[in-house]
């Protein structure tokens, strides 16, 4: 398991939840929503929309300062939650919301080709998932921005210096699907505040936000 967070003097700056802005003809991106309903419930969080837009992920984290010891960020677009794991150093030919095509290949230039969070991610889905938030743990974040923002985390935690201690990222439902076995459960604001409060508790009892 990762180590412990101590309080922070400005917890402010401690911990830092993100969301993208709307893609695909949405209005609303599930992911921003989610960050919102947490910063609700935790005001002391710093709250980062993030363009959905090539490059924009890292210059997103390095506007931080000082960075925080603790980066939740989530995208949207699974058919349950997912904890990503494997962040890849190569992006897909896909065009972002500015019609641009991704101006390089990788992420990050003269990086490492793949990173991996050590976040204890199994016994987290596990928990959420008993709680009513199906939670699977997944090795592959896709080629889009999600992909470059996961990276974009494990890389600016490796480069930190022991600052960032406790990064992941998180793929969240589209607003309006259904989720569970049955597919009874209809995302909304209410069921992703929900989410949000369980994913903080359960994060509090692993030590790896400081409670």
């Amino acid at each position: 398991m990762l180590c412990n967070v101590a309080p922070a003097q400005t917890p402010q700056a401690r911990v830092v939840v993100s969301g993208f802005e709307p893609f695909g003809g949405r209005t609303l991106n599930a992911s921003w929503v989610l960050a919102g309903e947490i910063k609700k419930q935790n005001p002391g969080v710093k709250l980062v929309q993030v363009p959905v837009v090539w490059g924009a992920p890292l210059k997103a984290i390095r506007s931080v300062k000082p960075a925080p010891e603790v980066w939740i960020a989530f995208g949207e677009g699974t058919r349950e939650f997912q904890i990503e794991l494997l962040g890849h150093n190569k992006r897909g030919q896909h065009p972002d919301n500015n019609g641009a095509q991704p101006a390089a290949p990788d992420i990050v230039a003269d990086a490492p080709a793949v990173l991996e969070n050590g976040i204890s991610a199994d016994a987290l889905a596990s928990a959420l998932t008993s709680k009513g938030f199906p939670t699977l743990v997944s090795r592959n974040a896709g080629s889009y921005l999600c992909e470059e923002m996961l990276y974009s985390l494990l890389y600016a935690k490796q480069q930190s210096a022991g600052i960032m201690k406790v990064v992941m990222f998180v793929h969240v439902p589209t607003l309006e699907s259904e989720i569970g076995r049955a597919g009874g459960q209809k995302v909304d604001p209410a069921y992703l505040a929900g989410f949000g409060r369980q994913l903080f508790v359960e994060l509090a009892k692993l030590g790896l936000t400081g409670g």
